[in-house]
């Protein structure tokens, strides 16, 4: 991970902070307020991930599903945070870029 002035926006995953996008992370129909920056990159990955398991962030009248389903979109944000973490101690040395 690069590292930045504070005062500057970056990736929480790679600390890019030339293509950076604010995601909504927990679905803008869900969480609107929370956002995470994440480069392009980082932001077109954590889309994938959420495709591959199915989970879609359209908006419900479900109070409880919309909870649970931000849950979920944050646990996978939270994935990828931890996973870049993990690479840069070299917990995961076989997946370093």
């Amino acid at each position: 991970m690069k590292s930045r002035e504070a005062s500057e926006p970056v990736c929480v995953i790679c600390g890019d902070g030339a293509t950076l996008e604010y995601n909504h992370a927990a679905g803008r129909n869900h969480i609107p307020w929370f956002k995470v920056p994440f480069c392009k990159r980082h932001h077109d990955q954590f889309h994938r991930l959420l495709e591959s398991v199915g989970l879609d962030l359209q908006y419900t009248p479900n109070k409880r599903r919309r909870l649970v389903t931000a849950a979920l979109a944050l646990t996978i944000a939270l994935w990828m945070v931890l996973q870049a973490l993990g690479e840069a101690l070299a917990l995961f040395p076989e997946k370093r870029e």
